[in-house]
C-alpha cells in the first residue's frame, strides 16, 4: 500500500497465483530519496472463486 495503488482486481490467471499479488503496472511510480513521490498504479489479481452448482 506504500509503493502502490490498486486501480482494479482482476481473476488470477492460474491456481499458483496468490491473491493481491501484482499482475500489471498501469503508470510507472516513482521514489526520491527513499520517500514515494508518486505510487505505482497496478492491477492486483483476487483469488478464484468456485462455480456454484
Amino acid at each position: 500500500p506504500h509503493q502502490h495503488q490498486a486501480i482494479s482486481q482482476i481473476e488470477a490467471p492460474d491456481a499458483t497465483t496468490e491473491a493481491n499479488t501484482v499482475l500489471s503496472v498501469l503508470q510507472k511510480g516513482y521514489a526520491l530519496h527513499g520517500r514515494v513521490i508518486r505510487p505505482a498504479l497496478v492491477v492486483v489479481s483476487k483469488a478464484k472463486v468456485a462455480p456454484t452448482a
